[in-house]
């Protein structure tokens, strides 16, 4: 009754919130997903999620599922890497990264570790991390990086570096006039976020839930750069890592402000099973360095603009 691909739509549509995000992040028309749906809810009988929910809730089938996917998919994942190790004899360093901007500094990274260590291949995993940490021992990874740090015996933390949260406008946007932004002023916005649930961003859980606001939209976007693009031509704001903005800022296309008196400051960790550190030590190092290099452009950028 149950495939592959059903888990992993499952898994879209919870990533997603919507039909319309889900398909993006499958790469298959709206049309197409909805006949998928259509026809997995005609096989067991039961509706899967209700059509007209925003953000998209599950029917206890559809919760189901979505568990099963959960717990097989990684599982899957996993063999498929163990097959291909025995075949190839390379060895392995999972990573998990629950940010999307990450890539920005996290690729050089990697392209200067395969340098030094040509024998092990990078395998990176970023969506679904729903669960932080708990995703190290579910989904067999190596190596998280993330900025919630949670206490428990079994994982250990190495700080990378810290950042700041801001929000990034267009520079015609009325909300640069003010020297920081208030959980108010997103009342009017059309908040652009990552396609993920929007309980696990900080601008939601840091920010607007505790002052009982919403912004007037949210509009979800897979790809940094398209977002900023986005955010260049008016089409929304967004909560972002400032370094992710640095090179729009120096040419004058988009604006940052702080969240909040105190701004939105975060500290990036790499979080790993202790058993595992042989595994990530020789990697965390060229990470460090990685993201110390991004942030010393960032806090240059700073004392140019305060010149």
């Amino acid at each position: 009754m149950l495939e592959l691909k059903h888990l992993k739509t499952m898994l879209a549509l919870e990533r997603g919130g919507n039909l319309a995000s889900a398909a993006d992040l499958l790469f298959v028309s709206q049309s197409a997903l909805s006949h998928q749906l259509k026809e997995l809810e005609s096989r067991i009988g039961e509706r899967l999620f209700e059509r007209k929910s925003e953000p998209l809730h599950f029917t206890a089938s559809g919760q189901l599922i979505l568990n099963l996917a959960h717990e097989v998919l990684p599982r899957v994942r996993q063999a498929e890497t163990q097959l291909k190790a025995r075949l190839t004899g390379e060895q392995e360093l999972r990573i998990g990264i629950e940010c999307h901007a990450c890539f920005q500094w996290l690729l050089p990274a990697i392209a200067c570790f395969n340098q030094r260590y040509p024998d092990i291949r990078v395998e990176l995993q970023g969506e679904n991390l729903f669960d932080g940490v708990g995703e190290l021992e579910r989904q067999g990874l190596d190596l998280l990086f993330t900025d919630d740090r949670i206490s428990a015996d079994n994982i250990a933390y190495q700080a990378l570096g810290e950042f700041e949260l801001v929000l990034v406008m267009s520079v015609q946007d009325m909300l640069v006039s003010h020297r920081v932004i208030q959980p108010e002023d997103l009342r009017t916005r059309r908040l652009l976020t990552y396609p993920v649930p929007l309980s696990k961003l900080d601008v939601f859980r840091q920010f607007l839930q505790p002052a009982k606001c919403h912004p007037q939209s949210v509009k979800t976007v897979a790809n940094s750069s398209v977002m900023l693009q986005m955010v260049a031509a008016g089409l929304g704001v967004a909560a972002v890592p400032d370094w992710l903005v640095q090179d729009f800022d120096r040419q004058q296309l988009l604006c940052t402000r702080p969240l909040g008196e105190r701004g939105l400051h975060k500290t990036l960790y790499g979080a790993y099973q202790p058993a595992q550190q042989s595994r990530v030590e020789a990697f965390l190092p060229v990470v460090r360095d990685s993201f110390a290099a991004l942030l010393q452009g960032v806090n240059g950028l700073v004392r140019e603009g305060s010149a």
